[in-house]
């Protein structure tokens, strides 16, 4: 591939994430102004630097700009029709609500759509990187649920039934930490994907257990999921050293 092709290719790939994420954001900004106010007051609605009226303006705008691009690349329609339905799905229906079908059978779909479509944008996607996307997404799917045990009380206030709300926090953590983190390196372990790296890849995920069940409050249960968006990037990144 040439040195312009790649240029081009990258392009647009930014582009289409950069129009799905702002549609997600904008997606869940608009539905969860009641959680913001509790949880993230700095966002542009709560904080009345941008308008309800006006958001949902953008947001059409974003929403047909995203689609448009799938139409004119039927490789990816595919992923972007899906990454569509994920957005919906955790807006719109009570299942998006539930931890359950909000991290584990929304966004492993919604990963595998996201990561399919960067690739194939790039190039062909062969059998085996379709099984190591698939991998990264069930991963993803089954270590989400950290991201809740950060916003506990805007999460009550709306009705979201999370793994804490349903269980405890403590219980939760518990089941996170002992369930959810093994099973989760077992599935890299599965789908080779800690061949490259096994005995760094398994101490990151004691430790991510580890702050897990060491809780001090919000502050730091966000710090932890920024050490999981941080193991995430190394697990992608596994991807691409497997094609050396």
């Amino acid at each position: 591939m040439s040195l312009q092709s790649i240029i081009i290719h990258s392009a647009c790939v930014v582009v289409w994430v950069t129009f799905f994420v702002y549609f997600a954001d904008l997606s869940n900004q608009i539905t969860g102004v009641d959680e913001d106010r509790i949880n993230k007051p700095d966002r542009p609605i709560p904080s009345k630097l941008v308008t309800l009226k006006g958001a949902i303006g953008r947001w059409a705008v974003v929403l047909s700009s995203f689609i448009i691009i799938g139409i004119f690349y039927p490789a990816i329609l595919p992923e972007t029709l899906c990454l569509v339905a994920v957005v919906a799905f955790l807006n719109l229906t009570p299942a998006g609500n539930h931890w359950f079908g909000k991290n584990c059978i929304a966004l492993t779909p919604g990963m595998w759509a996201l990561l399919s479509g960067c690739w194939k944008i790039n190039s062909p996607l062969d059998l085996t990187n379709r099984s190591y996307i698939l991998t990264v997404a069930v991963w993803t799917g089954i270590l989400m649920p950290i991201q809740d045990f950060r916003d506990m009380k805007g999460d009550a206030r709306v009705g979201r039934r999370t793994m804490q709300l349903v269980y405890g926090d403590i219980t939760s953590r518990r089941i996170y930490a002992c369930g959810f983190v093994p099973a989760a390196y077992a599935v890299l372990r599965v789908g080779r994907l800690a061949d490259i790296a096994p005995i760094p890849l398994a101490l990151t995920h004691v430790y991510l257990a580890y702050r897990t069940m060491n809780h001090d409050g919000p502050r730091y249960d966000h710090k932890t999921y920024m050490h999981f968006t941080y193991l995430f990037c190394a697990v992608v990144a596994s991807i691409i050293v497997k094609q050396k």
